[in-house]
């Protein structure tokens, strides 16, 4: 199973901080992004957006709207 570490990202630099990792599903809603752990929990994250997914690295990065 590909399970993902989450990353947010500031609107305006390219500085990241880890969020959360352990990650299998992702829904984007409106501004936000629920994410969902490998145990079914949930976590949502406001006033973002997808900006990228790598399954080579694992990664899901997240963007602040500015």
């Amino acid at each position: 199973m590909c399970e993902f570490t989450v990353y947010v990202k500031n609107a305006d630099s390219e500085e990241q901080e880890k969020i959360t990792r352990n990650i299998v599903g992702a829904i984007k809603k409106d501004n936000s992004v629920t994410l969902m752990d490998v145990l079914g929990n949930f976590q949502v994250v406001e006033n973002v957006y997808i900006e990228s997914v790598s399954t080579m690295k694992q990664e899901l990065i997240l963007r602040k709207l500015s």
